[in-house]
């Protein structure tokens, strides 16, 4: 393995991604007074209306399921996510954003994609095609050692 390629690094990166995406967003749920938690689930649903589940949520976004189903229900109480049933599965809940969250969902979304310009900044086009290569053979990799474990 190349010296400069390590494991930790990427961990280190990740985790310094997230921190920066959550500083990014603290202003607006301190001016909404909304927990980061709540909006991060509300981009979420707005965003992958095809997996807007909470276990999709605690899945993609690593929440345990009890804090993101006191936080579905306070904000469907409140008016701003949907729950209906899903027809293939009466247990599961699919959600949607309302109306009346569209607004927060758009200002939360419009700092998501200047975090995403700014991460990119001073890459081209062809860097983020190599990356984009690079994260798609990671992903892969990742779900086989989770599936098989290091064996080939």
């Amino acid at each position: 393995m190349d010296e400069k390629v390590k494991p930790a690094k990427f961990f280190n990166n990740a985790n310094k991604t997230v921190e920066a995406y959550h500083r990014v967003l603290q202003p607006l749920c301190k001016e909404l007074n909304i927990p980061p938690l709540a909006l991060d689930i509300l981009l979420f649903v707005a965003n992958n209306p095809e997996d807007a589940t909470a276990r999709e949520i605690c899945k993609f976004r690593g929440f345990k399921p009890g804090i993101v189903s006191v936080y579905v229900e306070k904000m469907a109480g409140e008016g701003l996510l949907e729950r209906k049933s899903d027809s293939a599965d009466r247990r599961k809940s699919v959600l949607s954003v309302t109306e009346k969250a569209l607004p927060i969902v758009a200002r939360g979304q419009e700092l998501q994609k200047r975090f995403g310009e700014r991460l990119l900044r001073g890459l081209t086009d062809e860097d983020i095609t190599a990356m984009k290569k690079a994260f798609s053979v990671i992903e892969s990799n990742v779900e086989f050692v989770l599936k098989h474990g290091l064996e080939e």
